[in-house]
């Protein structure tokens, strides 16, 4: 039986930068291999600047970043990932714009990471049209007379919408429907996870570059999109989803049930002081649902930040004695091995005393005079049907009473839509989003363009970063009447294998184990105390090291290897291999490379690169230089070509 051909491809441009997974899997693209590894050397200053060039929220990514590229890491394949967003916040402490539990800043309108070109610092593969370099090159030279662009919200995609327009030499309004600016980082992310000086002082940063904000504008109530495309050259909406998804049972409308976002709302926005009694159901199981759980284990905690722990503690647990709350259940309908919440978030909620209860959903809300009393439910045997959709089997006869003093419903989020017109232009999806370009972020009418949750559905906070660069980039392109092209570079340095140790990965790199940041305990996670506390320096540098530095390459040059099998037998992951090229499957530019080099006669080298860890014995053992390791860098710039 003849063997099971290799499905290979030849590594062009898009296979080296796919290698560099932790840049490839961010939606901003942010260069975190090169910014890991200027925290191992020690390099913290350079280490901000990287994770600041592609991101103006790099401070609170650094708290509350989702992480895709810790889920992409390569290190993962191996044991565990990098810990990458918490050495983000290691650096951004240092740093960045947010400088300390006091609050002082010397953030100034001419702060060099803001309002000034970047230096020449090495800011590994960060030449990008969003970087601030590129960016500060293409608004000096733009001819664009300053137009004038509205943004509507105020949230991380219209705040960075914002920041790239400012850059760009525009005239940027921006127009807020709450009192305050930050969107859901401010009104939906708990305090006790991102301090509320921090997202100011970001705020002021993207303001320092020239944006003006008007408080308290809603879209429909005080301005209308006519408006909008009367006075402004664009406009980009970036206004959130604050609208919370009904249970459709029956109770659901009594005193005594509140919506996710509107609870948040009020605890971030008013304290810990909201009294909903001793026993509290949470209904859903997402990452919304356990900061709405965590949220309410806090309540009639006095909302102190700052000043005397042990004096917030008093008052805390006089608090408590005073009757406030003393349990919070989850009810879920998803098993837990398919919570729609990151682990991580559970395993804390549970450290805190939240008490989930899976695989039950919510059939009524019992009251009494009106207040909701007690959720009951059935139990479920499964989610989703023969075709992947949702699609719950309640078991008969499994009714339980969950007794309670107030319910909060956390099962989703959608846009209030009531202020589009017909003569807007407008079309929304089937999902209650608007209905964008997801490429140039355009709206079916001409000149407007949204981002964030109210065209895609909360997801990120990143993403809703990266949906404010993209609008900017093609708000500029729409401006100029031009249609950008993405220019690629790639760039290999070869390295001697005598001075290969210093730009490999640094000894010991493979025994390092993950270690999670310290928190503090749980007994002082009351009212708005941080929970989280970062790394401090050592281990902050141990964890970096941990890195494999995937933006190193063994090179193989067939004209000068000899087939000796020295690079395999010395390979500690058995990552290559040589293999007769008749046993090779793939596309066509496969079979012609095999037609060009002798046929099926001819052999071939195969490389693995989820196994590769970067160590460069390969070109060490090599007699004769056929395998050099080279480290590889590229450059992304955008062609304009002016519409004729």
């Amino acid at each position: 039986m003849p063997p099971e051909p290799f499905r290979v491809k030849l590594p062009d441009l898009n296979f080296y930068q796919q290698a560099v997974s932790c840049q490839d899997a961010c939606p901003v693209r942010t260069d975190a291999r090169a910014y890991v590894n200027a925290i191992a050397l020690g390099d913290y200053e350079r280490a901000y600047l990287i994770a600041r060039e592609t991101n103006p929220f790099a401070s609170t990514c650094g708290w509350v970043c989702g992480a895709p590229c810790e889920a992409a890491c390569r290190r993962g394949k191996i044991d565990e990932p990098i810990a990458i967003r918490a050495l983000k916040r290691f650096v951004n402490d240092r740093y960045g714009v947010y400088l300390g539990e006091d609050g002082e800043s010397d953030l100034s309108s001419t702060w060099p990471v803001y309002g000034t070109a970047p230096g020449n610092v090495d800011r590994g593969n960060s030449t990008i049209p969003s970087g601030l370099k590129e960016l500060h090159t293409t608004g000096s030279s733009a001819e664009n007379g300053g137009g004038r662009i509205a943004v509507v919200g105020a949230g991380p995609a219209g705040m960075t919408c914002a920041h790239d327009l400012a850059l760009l030499g525009y005239d940027v309004t921006i127009f807020e429907a709450s009192q305050v600016a930050g969107g859901m980082l401010r009104l939906g992310v708990p305090e006790y996870r991102l301090p509320r000086g921090l997202i100011d002082m970001e705020i002021e940063a993207i303001l320092s570059l020239g944006p003006r904000i008007e408080y308290e504008k809603a879209l429909g109530r005080d301005f209308l999109i006519s408006d909008l495309q009367r006075e402004f050259d664009a406009t980009f909406l970036s206004i959130g989803t604050y609208a919370s998804r009904k249970l459709n049972v029956e109770g659901e409308d009594q005193d005594g049930v509140l919506r996710a976002v509107d609870f948040l709302l009020n605890v971030n926005l008013g304290g810990y002081n909201l009294d909903l009694g001793e026993k509290i159901i949470v209904i859903g199981g997402g990452d919304v649902a356990m900061d709405v759980a965590r949220s309410a284990a806090r309540l009639g905690h006095e909302a102190i930040s700052g000043g005397d722990l042990e004096l917030a503690l008093d008052v805390a647990r006089a608090a408590q004695r005073l009757g406030t709350t003393q349990e919070v259940h989850c009810l879920v309908v998803e098993g837990r091995d398919s919570m729609l919440a990151d682990p991580f978030e559970i395993e804390e909620a549970e450290a805190e005393g939240i008490i989930i209860h899976n695989q039950v959903i919510p059939v009524r809300i019992l009251s009494d005079n009106g207040h909701a009393t007690g959720v009951e439910t059935l139990d479920v045997s499964s989610i989703f049907d023969d075709q992947g959709r949702f699609n719950p089997q309640r078991v008969p006869e499994t009714e339980q009473v969950w007794a309670c003093d107030s319910v909060i419903v956390s099962i989703g989020q959608m846009g209030d839509l009531e202020w589009i017109r017909p003569e807007d232009g407008l079309q929304v999806s089937p999902g209650g989003t608007l209905e964008v370009d997801s490429k140039t972020m355009s709206t079916t009418a001409d000149g407007i363009f949204a981002g964030g949750d109210i065209a895609f559905g909360p997801r990120l906070i990143i993403n809703a970063v990266a949906d404010g660069q993209q609008a900017a980039a093609h708000i500029d392109a729409y401006l100029r009447g031009s249609k950008p092209r993405l220019v690629r570079k790639g760039y290999f340095k070869a390295i001697d294998p005598r001075v290969y140790a210093p730009s490999g990965p640094l000894p010991n790199y493979l025994r390092g184990k993950r270690q999670p940041p310290p928190t503090i305990s749980i007994d002082r996670r009351v009212g708005l105390s941080l929970v989280e506390e970062g790394y401090a320096e050592q281990l902050a540098k141990d964890q970096a090291a941990r890195c494999l530095i995937c933006s190193l390459n063994p090179i193989f040059d067939s004209e000068l290897c000899i087939l000796c099998n020295g690079c395999i037998d010395v390979c500690p992951t058995d990552c290559l291999k040589l293999v007769p090229a008749s046993e090779l499957e793939g596309d066509g530019e496969i079979k012609a490379l095999i037609r060009a080099t002798g046929g099926e006669g001819a052999t071939a080298m195969l490389l693995d690169p989820t196994r590769c860890i970067r160590c460069g014995l390969c070109a060490a053992r090599c007699p004769t230089n056929a395998v050099v390791m080279h480290s590889f860098r590229f450059t992304e710039n955008l062609a304009v070509k002016e519409d004729s």
